[in-house]
């Protein structure tokens, strides 16, 4: 069976804490940052999380080169590069992914897939996943093109599963996942639509092939947010609004819009270097849902040194 810890950090315990130095000097380092080069989109999905932002947004090439300058020196080794908007749509987006590289921080791209053939051999994509639904099928030529275009990448799904599951369309993507060899496959419940998605239990018994790249993430098991909500500076989402704190923070508080609202930002894309110099986190008192109270948690403790450490 597939290590979900390797794939997800959503309701998933920390155990990528225990393999990077998170905390120096006292401080967080921005290991992950999530980067939204554009909040232009070729679709139009009906679960998506990101319905309400300005689709006329993007990130300036320069700009995000400025972003990776700021954050390789505070610590920084990894940026997904997500949306928001699709991000192959972006004009730069091989220039992105191979300027990220040059400061030594490794690349994830989520993408709908439609567009992969923009993608370039990249030697700076260490994973990308396409996401998926009940309402989407994909074209199989696009996407065998952009695996044998970039073989060492690792390759992955992410399935919205809605209140009207496609089981034939699961079914095949899982025997494409199988046939391409990809690291998993992730099944996951509509966020906007939980009490009407079947859970993940009826989901697995439609399911009529190998399962082992299969991780079952049913997302009904979030909890109120934290107000030292340590995650913020730790893998915080860096988008045409500005820095915010989480992935989820546009559908954090019950019956907001779907939208990256001000008045959830940490900062502005000018303030990044100075919210990590003086650890300005976000207070995540005012979120209805998070999915990220282990890290939190974890995070705490790891800045709060008890003693005797060494009697572990």
């Amino acid at each position: 069976m597939v290590d979900a810890s390797s794939y997800t950090a959503a309701s998933a315990f920390p155990s990528k804490l225990l393999h990077n130095k998170v905390v120096e000097k006292g401080k967080i380092n921005p290991i992950h940052i999530q980067i939204t080069p554009t909040n232009t989109c070729n679709l139009h999905c009906s679960f998506c999380s990101c319905d309400d932002v300005d689709k006329k947004k993007s990130i300036s090439y320069e700009k995000i080169e400025e972003i990776f300058d700021i954050c390789s020196k505070y610590g920084t080794k990894a940026a997904t590069i997500t949306g928001g908007g699709e991000p192959l749509i972006h004009p730069k987006i091989n220039e992105i992914i191979r300027y990220a590289g040059k400061k030594g921080i490794e690349c994830g791209l989520v993408t709908n897939g439609t567009l992969l053939k923009k993608l370039e051999p990249q030697n700076n994509l260490t994973w990308c996943r396409i996401s998926c639904s009940d309402d989407r099928k994909h074209d199989a030529d696009i996407l065998e093109y952009a695996i044998k275009n970039n073989p060492k990448t690792d390759w992955a799904f992410s399935y919205v599963v809605t209140r009207k599951p496609d089981y034939s369309n699961i079914n095949t993507l899982i025997g494409f996942a199988n046939k391409w060899k990809f690291s998993h496959i992730r099944l996951v419940s509509d966020l906007f639509d939980l009490e009407n998605v079947p859970d993940m239990e009826e989901i697995k018994k439609n399911i009529h092939l190998d399962d082992n790249l299969v991780i079952y993430q049913g997302r009904k098991d979030s909890t109120r947010g934290d107000k030292n909500c340590y995650i913020s500076l730790l893998k915080p989402v860096i988008c045409p609004e500005g820095m915010f704190g989480c992935c989820g923070i546009q559908y954090s508080i019950h019956g907001q819009k779907k939208d990256m609202i001000k008045e959830m930002r940490m900062c502005k894309l000018d303030e990044i270097k100075e919210t990590y110099k003086h650890q300005k986190i976000f207070n995540g008192s005012t979120c209805d849902v998070c999915f990220y109270s282990q890290y939190n948690d974890s995070l705490s403790k790891i800045l709060n040194k008890p003693e005797h450490v060494n009697f572990v």
